[in-house]
């Protein structure tokens, strides 16, 4: 038997919203926990597999890009199997792979289990906002937000720092294991708490658009990792490049002429969300790039250990949370191009920081120039929601914020494999040497505050772009 909201309200009562927000926050935090802790774990990986940054850093773009692809199918799984079906299979495959990986004799079917966690979390995750949505729509609606944001953040800051600890003294096997027990309990609570009812007509799929995004998104993170260790006009450099900028324009001719396209093109022709999706690009560039490079450098230029670089960005974590509530607050009164162009700017002198300061810098000067970049980032946070989805109709709302977090997502795939490809030709300029990695990282936050100053030219547009 099917049950909807309203049925299992009228079985649990008055604290069922609350209940299911916390197996919802459960859910997305360990989902959360995966994508973050493996930073800390990959020096750990690459010399226990004999790999270098070029193929470790798939452990990290892969995930991110196969849950970019997965984001376009959360809509489609919930209407074909109903909200419990899809986050308990999604739940289920997760922890097989997970489990799975502990016993991975190659880097490469680490990468593959990965690839295949990025899809369960990119279905998952959207379904919280849904059924947030839908369960508060008769008030508390923005403080459930509110508490589930906060415990979404709450995850990042935590991953790393656990996962560190674990790794000094269990093996990098432990990040694998570290979100299964929030796993489990909300593939148990799913039972009870989500709703199981399906839509009576099944929205349409484009599986042919989906394919041609998939092989888009790694064809395309495929050569920039090729062109890490060869040549560009070396047949593995340009044939999975050219491969990548052909299947892209496929997906977009395709989404442009689909009646019901996984990508609603037609947002873009608002100035203003153009504006918007350029920062959230470079969001997504800041928020997970300095999230694997930081605890790369501490590790491989400062010699911290797993667990000291986890410790590092514990405060960060609770600094990113606690401005992303004060950004929402200064939402409602300050518009949204000045908390974005003052996002970006306190980012980008972060990124300076930790460039300018060298090695054998202390681990307060080092803790402080990452706290002030995750100000920054919460900051932007709410107000790139606020920005972009003001500019829309009531009718685009569902589809805008779909779309500028696919945007973000995507800059974050792109964004890591892009740093990871600067620091290894940098590496290697400056002589290959231990010095010259020193000086690749601090050139990598240069590059990282360079962009975030120049998309303060596209926040600015927002100012007055707004239809």
């Amino acid at each position: 038997m099917q049950e909807d909201l309203a049925a299992l309200q009228a079985r649990f009562g008055a604290h069922y919203p609350r209940w299911l927000l916390g197996i919802l926050m459960v859910g997305s935090m360990a989902m959360v926990l995966a994508s973050t802790s493996i930073n800390v774990a990959l020096p750990a990986i690459m010399l226990d597999f004999a790999i270098g940054r070029p193929m470790a850093q798939w452990l990290s773009t892969g995930f991110l890009a196969a849950m970019t692809a997965g984001l376009l199918l959360a809509a489609w799984a919930q209407a074909r199997f109903g909200a419990r079906r899809t986050a308990q299979l999604g739940l289920l495959l997760f922890i097989i792979t997970s489990v799975l990986a502990l016993v991975s004799q190659s880097a490469w079917q680490l990468i593959f289990l990965r690839i295949v966690q990025g899809v369960c979390a990119g279905i998952i995750q959207p379904l919280a906002t849904v059924l947030i949505f839908r369960v508060f729509a008769e008030g508390g609606r923005g403080m459930a937000l509110g508490v589930y944001g906060l415990g979404v953040m709450v995850a990042p800051t935590l991953g790393p720092t656990i996962g560190g600890y674990l790794v000094d003294h269990f093996g990098w096997a432990a990040v694998f294991w570290l979100p299964l027990p929030m796993c489990v309990l909300a593939l148990i609570g799913a039972q009870w708490l989500l709703p199981s009812q399906r839509e009576k007509s099944t929205p349409f799929l484009d599986v042919w658009a989906f394919a041609l995004l998939g092989v888009a998104l790694f064809a395309s993170l495929g050569a920039l990792a090729e062109a890490q260790r060869f040549n560009w006009y070396e047949l593995r450099v340009w044939l999975p490049g050219l491969l990548g900028l052909a299947a892209f324009t496929g997906f977009f001719v395709r989404s442009k002429r689909s009646l019901k396209p996984l990508l609603p093109l037609r947002l873009w022709r608002h100035a203003g969300f153009r504006s918007a999706s350029w920062v959230a690009l470079t969001l997504g560039v800041g928020l997970y790039g300095s999230t694997y490079l930081i605890p790369l450098y501490l590790q491989t230029v400062e010699g911290y250990s797993a667990g000291r670089a986890g410790l590092l960005l514990l405060p960060t974590g609770i600094l990113m949370g606690a401005a992303s509530f004060f950004g929402g607050w200064l939402s409602d009164r300050l518009s949204a191009a000045v908390l974005l162009i003052g996002g970006l700017l306190v980012f980008a002198l972060s990124s300076a920081g930790l460039g300018w300061i060298g090695p054998g810098a202390s681990f307060v000067e080092l803790c402080f120039w990452a706290c002030v970049g995750r100000v920054g980032l919460g900051l932007l946070l709410p107000a790139l929601s606020t920005g972009s989805l003001d500019i829309l109709s009531a009718e685009e709302l569902a589809q805008g914020a779909g779309a500028i977090t696919f945007v973000r997502q995507l800059g974050g795939a792109f964004g890591v494999n892009l740093l990871t490809f600067f620091l290894e030709w940098r590496h290697r300029h400056e002589g290959a040497d231990r010095a010259a990695e020193a000086l690749a990282f601090q050139q990598s936050f240069w590059l990282m505050g360079a962009v975030f100053a120049l998309t303060v030219l596209a926040a600015w547009g927002m100012r007055r772009n707004r239809s």
